[in-house]
């Protein structure tokens, strides 16, 4: 019996001493690096993953709950009936006076300048400021349901013939763009005095 008892301990050692192994093995290899052809890690490495439809939700609900629902309908109004709307708001210590406009009428401003400052000396820096100020007008078929099957929330608001006042210091600007979710109220009808 003593053998047997003897060998049934010889038997566990060599498997304790393999799976001791193999852990060991597997804690010193090293981590996957890049692949040489395509500049990517493994994708397991990385623990990349799109966000679930109800992450997706959570997020979109802490987003618009921090919104002013008065002021996204204002700017909805605008963008959708390309309206001009006079206002102030008062953000961050600031007031900002003017007119609020369409995305399309902001961007058109900026296209039409850089063109006129840039066309005839750089065309690539006019060509790439068009690209940049065309993306960002809203399609005009844009649905009131965005892609993930929630509402769209407008994340900027624009102005035209705007002033900044600050502490008794005023600055005139002829366009402005500001965060909606920064506005902390805001006036309709207000104008700056002038």
């Amino acid at each position: 019996m003593a053998n047997t008892s003897e060998q049934n301990s010889s038997n566990e050692e060599p498997q304790q001493n393999t799976s001791s192994t193999i852990v060991n093995i597997a804690q010193e290899q090293p981590a996957p690096t890049p692949d040489a052809n395509t500049g990517e890690a493994d994708a397991q490495s990385m623990n990349f993953r799109p966000i679930t439809r109800s992450e997706r939700r959570n997020l979109w609900m802490k987003e618009y709950g921090d919104q002013d629902f008065a002021l996204q309908m204002w700017v909805r109004l605008v963008e959708q009936q390309d309206l001009d709307v006079e206002m102030m708001f008062q953000m961050q210590g600031l007031l900002v006076f003017g007119v609020v406009v369409s995305t399309a009428r902001y961007a058109q401003f900026y296209i039409d300048l850089n063109e006129e400052l840039h066309r005839e000396r750089d065309p690539e820096v006019a060509d790439a400021l068009r690209d940049y100020y065309t993306a960002l007008i809203p399609s005009p078929d844009q649905p009131e349901i965005g892609p993930e099957g929630l509402p769209v929330i407008y994340r900027y608001v624009h102005m035209r013939d705007v002033t900044i006042m600050s502490s008794g210091h005023k600055v005139k600007v002829p366009y402005w763009r500001g965060q909606v979710n920064q506005v902390s109220a805001f006036v309709i009808g207000a104008t700056s005095g002038e």
